[in-house]
């Protein structure tokens, strides 16, 4: 799907001026995702490549080293997406997409993702919806809200504060409650790097992931990008 996803990326740049093609090369202390370690509490390398035409339609794919348990195989997780993004007034955006999560070495949990959402600036919400999250016949809708509030150039405070709940299909592995994650955190520029620092909390309740209890609670994390 990576493979693909590049050709096609490669292929629409090529074919328009209106379009802008970027990539994003990442190491990640941890690679959290939603509160929940998916590299067993190790460091991961990550790149995102994406796609956005003038029209305002956009499509990216997204790599990154797994590891759900300690004594299983290191694995390739990729995300393909794709999405259309309109602007309004006063800065604000909507936009609406879906993606389609791939892990290389155990397609069973394998699954697809909706999401709509707004943005501006400084402050982002988006609802994500997957009738089978993570493989496991669990229908899911994840709510996010992300905020930063500028220093100075170089500066600026990050936060996020998100929520999985769990509303059909396979619910007893999920649990019936919502299972929220907090980030609170800095972030460093200096063109064309990216450092951010961050504490996550998590309830550590959450048994949807197919990961160890141990990584299901809160850490401190860093990433260091490089974009293009």
């Amino acid at each position: 799907m990576l493979r693909w996803a590049l050709a096609l990326l490669t292929a629409l740049a090529a074919s328009t001026s209106i379009a802008q093609v970027s990539a994003t090369a990442s190491l990640v202390s941890d690679n959290r995702v939603r509160g929940v370690s998916l590299s067993d509490g190790k460091p991961a390398a990550q790149l995102d490549v994406s796609y956005d035409h003038d029209s305002g339609w956009y499509a990216g794919a997204f790599g990154s080293n797994v590891k759900f348990y300690r004594g299983s195989p290191q694995e390739t997780e990729l995300i393909g997406y794709a999405g259309y993004a309109r602007r309004l007034e006063r800065g604000w955006s909507v936009d609406a997409g879906l993606s389609r999560a791939t892990f290389i070495g155990d397609a069973d949990y394998d699954y697809w993702e909706l999401h709509a959402g707004v943005t501006s600036e400084a402050v982002s919400a988006r609802l994500h919806f997957s009738p089978n999250y993570f493989g496991q016949s669990i229908h899911t809708v994840y709510g996010e809200l992300n905020g930063s509030y500028r220093l100075t150039d170089r500066f600026k405070l990050i936060g996020h504060a998100g929520l999985l709940q769990a509303f059909a299909g396979a619910t007893d592995r999920a649990g019936s409650h919502p299972h929220a994650d907090l980030l609170a955190g800095i972030e460093i520029r200096a063109q064309p790097f990216t450092l951010q620092v961050g504490r996550v909390f998590s309830d550590g309740a959450s048994r949807v992931y197919p990961v160890g209890s141990q990584h299901t609670g809160g850490v401190l994390t860093v990433r260091l990008s490089a974009t293009f």
